[in-house]
């Protein structure tokens, strides 16, 4: 069973809304490394990449 969490789901809505990893970290007042852990998980529980990594930019 899928279990997606609403922090995860705010995390990716942070990151499309800042356009970056960085500038979402600083909008949910979260470390950096935070971010990426919860974008990876939830990329392995879906089994598909959410975001198009390019340089600081998503």
């Amino acid at each position: 069973m899928l279990k997606i969490t609403l922090e995860a789901i705010e995390t990716v809505d942070a990151i499309a809304r800042t356009g970056s990893f960085a500038g979402a970290s600083e909008r949910l007042h979260k470390v950096p490394s935070t971010i990426s852990y919860a974008v990876s998980k939830l990329e392995d529980q879906l089994g598909i990449a959410l975001f198009t990594r390019n340089g600081p930019r998503v």
